[in-house]
């Protein structure tokens, strides 16, 4: 019999969905337990104990060298997470638990979980790697999914996941590496390989003498237009960055709900076009 490869991951898992197997393997479910059992601890009780923020594999991707800075340096406090985002975490890490055991399941072969790396000093744990290939599972929206589907996650990496998956990549040996993406909303499996890794050392450097300066840097993204009312607002990224407050201090963000979301707009006769800057 012949091994598999991850070009197949995705319909061997949708096969296996579709057929079942006579008697599931005890070791994997009680592995996959394991692994959902520590994401609702590390949730619940680990996130509520004080830690020094550090440079990680996980963080030293983010588009936006100035959130960093804060996040490593400021002494003010970062906004506490929402109890939505906890549970959005522990459910990304509740899935990714399920897929990897359902890869197993379908006959491939699943190493190295949560196995630890580390390059120019930054520590980071892979998801794991599957049929001898690095993979890093991600949890994605059906807007976000189109991303991992037709291999556009380069143009529009919002988050930092290739210099993620290049800084694993680099301190595996590896020359590539695979995202296995998951539907939240609709159960879709997506398998993209991306092949042009990063300098993972030079991107580390890079980052490190930002995070020494007594200054933040300049923000990565200015203001956008909001579309209802035509004034100027924060972005997605600046949303979601719980150092808004102190980044956009001189500017008094004024908070507005529109359809029970949050809207950020910002109270200026002139907001400096930082965009494009980048590390």
């Amino acid at each position: 019999m012949n091994e598999k490869t991850i070009d197949t991951l995705v319909d061997d898992i949708y096969d296996l969905l579709n057929n079942g197997k006579s008697k599931p393997n005890q070791e994997y479910l009680f592995g996959m337990a394991a692994s959902i059992m520590d994401s609702v601890r590390k949730q619940l009780w680990f996130s509520s104990t004080p830690r020094k923020s550090s440079l990680r594999m996980s963080n030293i991707g983010k588009p936006c060298v100035r959130s960093l800075w804060y996040e490593i340096n400021s002494k003010a406090e970062a906004e506490p997470l929402s109890p939505q985002t906890r549970l959005k975490f522990m459910m990304g890490d509740i899935v990714e638990a399920v897929i990897l055991y359902l890869a197993k399941e379908a006959g491939h072969k699943v190493e190295d979980q949560q196995r630890e790396i580390e390059i120019s000093g930054i520590k980071g744990h892979i998801d794991a790697i599957i049929d001898g290939e690095l993979v890093d599972v991600k949890s994605a929206s059906s807007y976000s999914m189109r991303k991992f589907k037709d291999g556009t996650l380069p143009n529009d990496d919002p988050f930092g996941y290739i210099s993620q998956i290049s800084g694993y990549a680099n301190a595996l040996n590896k020359s590539r590496g695979t995202f296995l993406a998951v539907d939240k909303s609709s159960g879709e499996l997506a398998v993209y390989t991306h092949k042009d890794i990063e300098d993972t050392s030079d991107r580390i450097a890079s980052v490190v003498s930002a995070m020494q300066d007594a200054d933040a840097p300049p923000r990565a993204f200015g203001p956008v237009t909001d579309r209802q009312t035509g004034k100027q607002k924060l972005g997605v990224n600046c949303s979601y960055c719980p150092y808004k407050s102190d980044c956009w201090a001189e500017h008094n963000l004024d908070l507005k709900f529109r359809s029970g979301k949050p809207v950020f707009f910002v109270d200026a006769e002139e907001t400096q076009d930082e965009n494009e800057h980048n590390f």
